[in-house]
Parts: structure tokens; sequence; C-alpha cells
């Protein structure tokens, strides 16, 4: 049974294309078809995993909202915050249902067909020359293969709101602990 589960688990790390190629026909079928889950699954790891950590801390500070806060306005306002993040399936869905539906417009742009392929960086990075000019970058990573890595900014900034959302969650869950155990006194 463990093993079965490692396989599982070591298949689901190992979903980046093989090649810069292959990692840009993924992009381009995923912007085409508008299919944010499989432009999730065609990002670098360092993004894909960015987007998992946003989820986790969005679970984690809706959990603590539930356990620590008071019954009111603002309960629900904070729970209405972290709700998507908190009951999402996956990091793939949250990404899919809060940043694919604005990008895939502005990334349509970036699918071409036959674009050449610049390899003159960085072994763990090439980009796609578009025919107007254009590039796309990729990321190849030890054992997450290629993804496209142009959207690793958008999520660094949700990943570190995601983070400074949580530690005032945090924050505010413990004053209410100590008010509330003040009123006990």
């Amino acid at each position: 049974m463990l093993l079965v589960s490692a396989l599982v688990l070591g298949a689901g790390c190992a979903s980046g294309a093989k090649s810069p190629e292959d990692a840009y026909r993924k992009f381009a079928a995923a912007v085409t078809a508008r299919d944010g889950r499989a432009l999730y699954d065609a990002l670098d790891q360092p993004t894909r995993w960015a987007w998992m950590t946003v989820q986790k801390w969005d679970r984690e500070a809706y959990d603590i909202v539930i356990s620590n806060y008071p019954e009111g306005p603002g309960r629900e306002r904070e729970l209405r915050r972290f709700e998507k993040g908190a009951t999402a399936q996956s990091a793939r869905d949250l990404f899919a249902a809060e940043l694919a539906p604005d990008l895939m417009a502005a990334l349509a742009r970036l699918v071409a067909p036959s674009p050449r392929f610049d390899m003159q960086g960085p072994d763990d990075v090439a980009e796609a020359v578009l025919p107007d000019g254009g590039r796309v970058r990729f990321a190849h990573t030890r054992r997450g293969g290629w993804g496209f890595a142009g959207l690793g900014p958008q999520a660094d900034d949700r990943k570190s709101r995601a983070y400074h959302d949580l530690e005032a969650v945090r924050a505010s869950a413990a004053d209410y602990e100590r008010a509330a155990a003040r009123a006990a006194k």
C-alpha cells in the first residue's frame, strides 16, 4: 500500500513536460481551450508549489476564523474572504477559479504556430520566440519537468498576501482568545 501511494505521488510530481517544445504545446492547448486546470498543469513547478501554499494557508486561515472569531459580520466577512481557498479540492482548482479566467485573454496573444526556441540562457530556462518577437519563458526543475514560468511573479505575490493574511488572522484570533479569557474572569 505504501509503495502504491509513493508511486502515485511521484507520478503527480513529475507532471511537467519533457522539453520546452512539449511545455509550449501544453501551454498553448490550455490557453486555446480556456482551460484553467490544464493551464495549472502547464505551469513550472515553483509556480504550482506557490499555489499549493496559497491553498494551504487560506484553508488554515479559514479554520482559525471558524474556531476563534466571535459570531458577527466581521467573522462572516473573513470566512467569505478565505472560502475559495479553503473549500477548493486542490491548488489546481483554486488557480482555475481565482486567476485563470482573467488571464486567458492576455495569454492568448502568446499562442502562435511554430515558435522557435532560444536556449541561450541557463540550462534550466528556455524561451519560445514568437513570430512577432514576443517571448514565452519556460523553466525546468529537477523533478517537475518543463513548465510555463510567466506567472511566477503573480504566484509569489499571491503567496505573500496569503502569508500576511494568515499572520493577521492568527494575531486577531489571539486577541479574541485573550478578550474571552478576560471576560470570563
